[in-house]
């Protein structure tokens, strides 16, 4: 079963962000059981989080790390979002689910539902 845990140890961390980003950086890591597959690294300041950095197998399990980023810091009052588009797999899951959207773009626009 594949789960997101939250990165708790500042050491694992740094690993990640091999010294790209400044603190304070939040992360989630996706497993399938004991099998490793990917992470997001991401930043909230104010009312805005911003996903930094990410890369996971394929293009539903990315989507699944930035939108578990992302409600994280929905649930503490962040309102609106932005992705690092010079990573590659941040750019592609933007051109998909906020193409041509302004950032910093609302987080209704990935979690409301329609109707």
């Amino acid at each position: 079963m594949i789960t997101m845990k939250p990165v708790e140890e500042p050491d694992v961390l740094a690993l990640l962000a091999k010294g790209r980003f400044e603190q304070p950086l939040e992360g989630y890591v996706m497993t399938d059981g004991t099998e490793y597959l990917g992470y997001c690294l991401f930043r909230t300041e104010g009312q805005t989080v911003t996903v930094l950095d990410a890369a996971a197998p394929d293009t539903m399990t990315l989507d699944g790390v930035v939108r578990a980023a992302i409600a994280k810091a929905q649930n503490e009052g962040a309102k609106t979002f932005c992705v690092a588009q010079n990573i590659e797999a941040l750019a592609r899951w933007a051109q998909v689910f906020v193409k041509d959207t302004p950032e910093p773009v609302k987080i209704t626009k990935i979690f409301e539902i329609c109707d």
